[in-house]
Parts: C-alpha cells; sequence; structure tokens
C-alpha cells in the first residue's frame, strides 16, 4: 500500500474541486491519500509519503504562491530518494517551474508531464484520472527497480 501526500495552493472553491477530483482518481483500496493545503504541510508530511503531489496556480506575477515558502526553504537540504512526484498546474497558467527546479535538488523522482488542470467539468475527467495512473505507475516502476 503507498501513501499519497496531496498538496495544494491557493485555497479557493474551483481548486478545491481539482483537488476533489485527483482525490477520487485514486483507489483508495491500494493506496492512502493525504489532503492537505500546502501552507499546512510539513517536512514529516512529506517524509511520511510515498508519493507527493504538488498542484499550484499562479498568483498575479509570482510564480508559485507564497504558501509554498516553507517546503521550498526545507527542500534545500533533504533527500527524497525513493519517493515520487508529480506537479500540476490549476487556472490559466503553468505554475511548476519554481517547485520543479527545488525539487531537483532533493533526488525525488519527478514525472515529467506538467498538466493544467482546471474545474470545467463535474466528476474526475479522462485527463485527471490518466495523470493520476501515468504518476503512480511511474512510481511501481521506481520499486521495481530498486528491488
Amino acid at each position: 500500500m503507498y501513501s499519497v501526500l496531496i498538496l495544494w495552493a491557493p485555497d479557493s472553491a474551483e481548486n478545491r474541486r481539482v483537488i476533489e477530483n485527483i482525490t477520487r482518481a485514486i483507489e483508495p483500496a491500494k493506496i492512502v491519500p493525504v489532503v492537505k493545503k500546502a501552507a499546512e504541510a510539513t517536512i514529516a508530511d512529506v517524509n511520511a509519503s510515498d508519493i507527493i503531489i504538488f498542484g499550484a496556480q499562479k498568483m498575479g506575477l509570482a510564480d508559485l504562491p507564497p504558501d509554498y515558502s516553507e517546503l521550498l526553504r526545507v527542500f534545500k537540504g533533504i533527500t527524497l530518494a525513493g519517493r515520487t512526484a508529480g506537479i500540476f498546474s490549476m487556472g490559466s497558467e503553468k505554475a511548476s517551474h519554481r517547485l520543479r527546479k527545488a525539487l531537483k535538488e532533493t533526488e525525488i523522482a519527478l514525472l515529467e508531464d506538467d498538466p493544467l488542470f482546471t474545474d470545467q467539468k463535474q466528476g474526475v475527467s479522462v485527463e485527471i484520472a490518466d495523470w493520476v495512473k501515468k504518476l503512480i505507475g511511474s512510481h511501481k516502476e521506481l520499486q521495481n527497480a530498486r528491488a
């Protein structure tokens, strides 16, 4: 069983619906999802997770919401080898560059796909479900390679 941490910022009704759809796309029988706003997450949450999903929305001129500031600081001095991460953006523009750059130093296996999800439909979209499946598959491949 895998533990998945889903972090996101900023908090808005539209973004909460995207996060709910991502959470629904995860098979609860095999994976335990933990959902937290980025500002509420701690390094202990990150360390306890096998897979980490980061969601961010560009805010004005800021590439990344300030909610991620503490995690970005912590990522400068840790290793997350053996874990897998996926980053997606919400809203109308990509907001993942700074997160991607910070995570490179941690040795985490980072999924290359960087989708832009918006809350335009009810239920889990095929795009979200496919991305979550790809992320989980990537982590399984990493674990098999290490075994």
